[in-house]
């Protein structure tokens, strides 16, 4: 049972045709072996095939599509726009071709014997994801005039966060076994992708030749073999660190329970185009069977953004920089956000609220204050510290007793070439703390510093909780949604507070934005 209904989604993925009709009801077991059997008939077809994404229930892109498929893994594809039909990619059977008029570069990449474009390619794929789903026959519909079995897939009950779609709709034409139609839900019951297929050809006798591809005059050729490409291998963490060639990023905050189970580096400036190459480290820390992942990556030129996950985004904010948090695939959350000359991912199953708390406590690498060089200092700016009670950048009070506090040293100081107004609030886990009233208009001219000591007292208990020190512009407040101020700098030490006493206060590093 298990292969056949893998098959029968084979039939959805990679869009294997199958020919014959069959007017009696069946089960949705029966259409997946109607399928199987048809599915060794089909040598060639081709279709128009039409996809859209959608975001939080909106169109966001949409794509048209010329495919033209031949067995065992020939295969060529047509991106259609205002009419006009443009070859993307091509597979001989040996090699994947493709073409970047931009750059005026031809990618070659060697197939490997076991091809992904052959239809046994996906069996494995496809069984694995099917172990995880119960697929169900909901009734028959009618797409574009013709009579459709309407199946639907949702993930087992028992294997929680595993989709990235939550549920699948497919209409099965009664007569050829295609999937003429396929929808597919996030978690929220909102439609993510769509795609429809029209001008259906099958077995039409395709020649060979049909798959050649043309390599433009003048283009540059960049040949790939895949059997070259090794999985990264899972390293230690000072391993990692004698292979990139950048500062590894640590998370000062871990949720419970967590640890470092191993990491793993991956570059591809020998395959990537010139000017293309990027560097990267991931991190998998492990809880049980429980996991997040986050990458840090470093690029030789950083691409566009993407309009599809950006429109797909909810706007947050991390540490006064914008990031982009993702919901829209089942229980797995991605939040992406640029650190420096990094972007940073963090993918895994946890709350919101857990993945920005480990978000906010990655800082760049600093050493007592920020490193400004002469070109940023012609720019306005300003600058704010905290510091131990002693006055210095060490010794910070981080182990507190509850009714107890610790004193910290904030200073601010004015290179913005004018004067300026700032406010400065102080929260413990996104609690305010009170502060003197005086501190809600800080007034400061130019080239002038500023630097008080305050007292913290936490109310509550908790361990690496984040004790945030926001700094805000008055003159000049930038607005997220629902009119919350961004504050223009922020500070951060993660604090432990406890009923018992410490028999030694233990300090951890200042974190400045």
């Amino acid at each position: 049972m298990r292969k056949t209904k893998a098959l029968a989604l084979i039939i959805l993925i990679s869009l294997a045709l199958f020919a014959s009709g069959c007017e009696e009801e069946l089960s949705a077991e029966e259409i997946a072996t109607k399928m199987q059997e048809k599915g060794e008939s089909i040598e060639d077809y081709s279709c128009i095939m039409y996809t859209a994404t959608y975001a939080n229930g909106e169109k966001v892109q949409e794509n048209e599509e010329r495919i033209m498929y031949k067995k065992p893994n020939m295969m060529k594809g047509w991106i259609i726009e205002q009419g006009k039909e443009e070859a993307a990619t091509v597979s001989d059977g040996e090699f994947l071709w493709s073409y970047n008029a931009g750059t005026n570069t031809v990618t070659k990449i060697k197939l490997p014997e076991k091809s992904p474009l052959n239809k046994s390619g996906y069996v494995g794929l496809i069984e694995d994801f099917l172990n995880k789903t119960n697929v169900s026959l909901l009734g028959v519909e009618e797409v574009d005039g013709r009579s459709a079995y309407v199946l639907e897939a949702e993930p087992e009950a028992e294997k929680e966060g595993y989709s990235l779609f939550s549920r699948t709709k497919m209409w099965v034409d009664r007569e050829t076994w295609m999937p003429l139609r396929n929808e597919m839900y996030d978690n929220k019951g909102n439609l993510v992708i769509e795609t429809e297929m029209s001008d259906l050809k099958l077995n039409t006798g395709i020649p060979d030749p049909e798959f050649e591809f043309e390599v433009p005059e003048g283009a540059e050729i960049k040949v790939i073999d895949l059997e070259d490409f090794k999985a990264p291998e899972e390293m230690s963490l000072e391993k990692a660190r004698e292979k990139v060639s950048f500062e590894i990023l640590i998370p000062e905050y871990i949720p419970e329970g967590y640890v470092l189970n191993y990491t793993m580096v991956y570059d591809n400036y020998e395959t990537a185009l010139e000017g293309q190459g990027s560097e990267a480290v991931m991190l998998n820390y492990q809880r049980e069977d429980e996991s997040f992942l986050i990458t840090q990556t470093i690029y030789e030129n950083k691409p566009e953004e993407n309009a599809t996950p950006a429109q797909m985004a909810e706007n947050v904010s991390i540490n006064g920089k914008e990031g982009k948090y993702i919901n829209q695939f089942g229980d797995l959350k991605i939040l992406i956000w640029n650190l420096g000359e990094f972007e940073m991912t963090l993918t895994g199953y946890l709350e919101k609220a857990e993945m920005l708390k480990i978000a906010k406590s990655l800082q760049e690498p600093f050493t007592e204050f920020d490193i400004l060089d002469a070109e940023s200092l012609k720019e306005p700016f300003t600058e704010v510290y905290i510091l131990g009670p002693e006055g210095t950048a060490e010794n910070y009070p981080t182990d507190y007793v509850l009714g107890g506090n610790g004193t910290i040293i904030v200073g601010i100081i004015n290179h913005e070439q004018k004067p300026v107004n700032d406010t400065m609030e102080v929260r413990l886990e996104d609690t305010p703390l009170p502060l003197p009233d005086d501190w809600k208009s800080i007034c400061i001219v130019n080239n002038e510093t500023w630097e008080k000591a305050v007292t913290i007292t936490p109310p509550f208990v908790g361990t690496n909780m984040n004790l945030e020190f926001l700094f805000y512009n008055n003159d000049k407040k930038d607005m997220l949604e629902e009119n919350v101020s961004v504050p223009y700098r922020e500070l951060h030490l993660w604090i432990n507070v406890t009923t018992q006493n410490f028999s030694k206060n233990a300090s951890t590093p200042l974190t400045v934005i």
